[in-house]
């Protein structure tokens, strides 16, 4: 029956403002203590009644990676599909009451020149265009590994610029918050001369960072993660483990190339990568424990990769699967383990 109450009728929008204020609410964990999030690309995640048991369980963060000009081209006939994408996700994490971190990354263009040098006119172009389409997002990194790929790979300085910029328009955004970018992490040294380099580009202190560190968790060490934390660009700064957690398989070219401990090991059984996975989200939050004073959050990709009802038990799944949950839907070690001890 349909309520037409008065009385009702206003808790029921109260009710759907409070759903909906769930998503730019400012995310609280105990002191010093790392709030959890998922990175997770498909907009499906948030239906997911895996991905229910983490959010009741207090997980109420995701990051989603886009094309920095996505919403550019939406009405592109063969480059619309990107801001669709966009859209999907924000639409369904939204739904969800996830508050979002978005990572921008290339261009959805072919321009040559957008993949030698992204202009600082350009991308702010972009970004307010993203923010008048999506004003409830908070939560900001500047771009997608750029010191592996991109146009910043090798104007870091450039970056650094940009950071200034971008975060002197979002001076007066009550809540937000800016990442110079989300860095990809295998050699803490290069990484944090990168690092360095940024700051100095930017003329000001880098409040807080981006990393992306599946070679210290995957090999169970601390080493390079503490490189890049005591060293002196990012020494007292925040640090966001944006993208992270245990693999299970990687494409046989990646595993053969730059293996991790489990390659290495020789780990090809469902058990026995299952197992290495399992260690390795483990060491995730061991790392983000022990760097507690520095780490606020961490996002451990992801919940599945892409689902496969066929799929056998110790078959690489795609490229990449670092899911908690398998390609089945069947829940793997790992996901018990973020769910009870994460969270």
């Amino acid at each position: 029956m349909t309520d037409t109450t008065p009385r009702r009728r206003s808790r029921r929008l109260l009710l759907a403002g409070a759903t909906a204020a769930l998503a730019t609410a400012t995310l609280a964990a105990p002191a010093g203590a790392t709030t959890w999030g998922i990175a997770d690309q498909k907009p499906t995640t948030f239906t997911n009644p895996a991905f229910t048991q983490l959010k009741d369980a207090g997980m109420r963060t995701a990051r989603y990676t886009m094309r920095f000009d996505a919403l550019k081209y939406r009405n592109d006939a063969s480059r619309k599909f990107y801001a669709e994408q966009v859209d999907a996700w924000m639409t369904a994490a939204r739904a969800a009451g996830v508050r979002p971190l978005v990572t921008f990354w290339v261009t959805a263009s072919n321009s040559s020149a957008l993949k030698r040098s992204i202009s600082s006119s350009a991308y702010r172009t972009e970004f307010k265009r993203f923010r008048a389409a999506y004003p409830f997002v908070k939560d900001f990194s500047l771009f997608n590994e750029p010191n592996l790929t991109g146009p910043f790979k090798s104007r870091p300085e450039a970056l650094g610029k940009l950071y200034k910029a971008v975060k002197k328009d979002l001076r007066s955004c009550s809540g937000c918050n800016l990442l110079a970018g989300d860095l990809h992490l295998e050699n803490g040294a290069t990484t944090a001369a990168y690092a360095a380099r940024v700051a100095k580009g930017a003329g000001t202190k880098v409040g807080l960072w981006g990393i992306n560190n599946y070679h210290d968790v995957n090999d169970r060490t601390t080493t390079e993660t503490a490189r890049f934390l005591r060293s002196p660009a990012v020494r007292g700064s925040k640090v966001w483990i944006t993208e992270s957690g245990g693999v299970y398989s990687r494409k046989a070219s990646s595993e053969k190339g730059s293996p991790f401990l489990a390659q290495r090991k020789k780990a090809t059984s469902d058990g026995a990568r299952e197992k290495y996975q399992y260690d390795a989200t483990r060491y995730l939050r061991t790392i983000a424990t022990k760097y507690r004073s520095q780490i606020q959050r961490g996002y451990v990709y992801q919940l599945q990769s892409e689902p496969h009802a066929n799929w056998v038990p110790g078959t690489r799944n795609g490229s990449w699967d670092s899911g908690l949950i398998d390609p089945r839907g069947v829940k793997r070690r790992s996901f018990d383990y973020v769910l009870n001890t994460f969270l």
